[in-house]
C-alpha cells in the first residue's frame, strides 16, 4: 500500500475572520508570555511565530525603557522558555530567540515611535504628493506622532505615516 503524506494548513474564524494555524498559535504565545514579560519592564515589539517540519521557531522583540542588552535578553529568554516549556503549544520542539527590535527597524507603529523618542527620523508619506521630511520625534499620542523640524513642531497620525527610519 503507498501512502502519501501531505502538510495540511487550516483555517478557522476567529472573531469573523479568517485565522490560520500560525495565527492562532502565535496569539496564543502571545497571551501567554505579555503579561509576564510587562511585569518585567518590557513591551513586545514584535513576535514571530514559524512552523517548520520539525519545530518551530518563537523571536520575540522587545523594548525596554534604558534598552535591551545581552544580559536582559538572556534574562527574558529564560523567562519565556520557562512559560512555553510549561505548554503543550510546540509538541515537536521550538527554537526561541529573544532581542531588541534593532537599530534599522522600521518604526510603524506607535510603540516603535514611543521608544525613540529624541532621535531623528527620515518620514514618507502614505500621500504621495507629499514630500518625505527629517524630523526630531517629540511624543507619540493616539495614534498621533509629534514631530519637529527646522520648519517647527507637526503632528502626524500614523495612518498618514508610510514608513520611518532613524536617521544616523
Amino acid at each position: 500500500m503507498w501512502f502519501k503524506w501531505v502538510s495540511a494548513h487550516f483555517l478557522f474564524i476567529q472573531g469573523g475572520k479568517m485565522a490560520s494555524n500560525n495565527e492562532i498559535l502565535k496569539e496564543a504565545v502571545l497571551n501567554l508570555i505579555e503579561s509576564p514579560l510587562q511585569t518585567e519592564g518590557c513591551e513586545i515589539a514584535e513576535l514571530v511565530v514559524s512552523q517548520y517540519k520539525k519545530g518551530a521557531t518563537v523571536r520575540v522583540f522587545v523594548y525596554s525603557e534604558g534598552g535591551v542588552n545581552l544580559e536582559r535578553c538572556r534574562s527574558l529568554s529564560n523567562t519565556v522558555g520557562d512559560i512555553l516549556d510549561g505548554t503543550d503549544l510546540f509538541e515537536s520542539g521550538y527554537t526561541l530567540e529573544v532581542s531588541s527590535p534593532g537599530l534599522e527597524r522600521p518604526l510603524q507603529r506607535a510603540i516603535d515611535f514611543k521608544y525613540r523618542i529624541g532621535e531623528m527620523v527620515s518620514i514618507q508619506f502614505a500621500e504621495a504628493r507629499k514630500a518625505s521630511v527629517k524630523a526630531r520625534i517629540v511624543a507619540v499620542n493616539d495614534g498621533e506622532v509629534f514631530f519637529e523640524n527646522e520648519s517647527g513642531p507637526f503632528t502626524e497620525s500614523l495612518a498618514n505615516i508610510e514608513r520611518a527610519k532613524i536617521v544616523y
